[in-house]
C-alpha cells in the first residue's frame, strides 16, 4: 500500500470528522438562532464527505468496511443536521445519537489508519 495514500485518505477523514464536529457544536449550543452562515458550514461538510467518497472510488484498493461505515454514519449525521438547522429544532436528541455514533466509527478510522501509516514507515 502507498503510504501517501494512506496519508491523504487519512487526512479527509479527519477534515470531515473536524469540520462535522465543529457544526455539530454550533449547531446544538442553540439550535433556535443559528446565523445564515450554518447553511454554509453545511455545505461545506456535504463537500468534504463527497471529496472523501471520490478519494475512495479512484482508490478503491483503500476502501475498507470500517471506512464504508464511517461514511454511513456520517450519511446519517448529515441528515440529523440538516433538518436540525432547517426547522430550528430544539429537540437534538436524534443528532446527539446520531453523531455519537459517528464519532465512535471514527475513532476506530483514525486508529486503523494510524496503524497502517506507522506499519509503513
Amino acid at each position: 500500500m502507498d503510504k501517501y495514500k494512506i496519508g491523504e485518505l487519512f487526512n479527509n477523514c479527519m477534515e470531515l470528522f473536524q469540520k462535522t464536529n465543529a457544526l455539530y457544536r454550533k449547531t446544538i449550543s442553540n439550535p433556535e438562532t443559528l446565523s445564515p452562515i450554518v447553511s454554509v458550514y453545511l455545505s461545506e461538510v456535504y463537500t468534504l464527505s463527497e471529496k472523501l467518497k471520490l478519494f475512495l472510488t479512484l482508490n478503491e484498493e483503500l476502501t475498507h468496511y470500517e471506512i464504508t461505515s464511517l461514511l454511513s454514519f456520517f450519511d446519517r449525521v448529515y441528515f440529523e443536521l440538516k433538518e436540525v438547522i432547517e426547522t430550528r429544532d430544539r429537540n437534538t436528541s436524534w443528532l446527539y445519537s446520531e453523531f455519537e455514533n459517528y464519532k465512535k466509527q471514527h475513532e476506530i478510522v483514525e486508529r486503523m489508519l494510524r496503524d497502517q501509516i506507522q506499519q509503513l514507515n
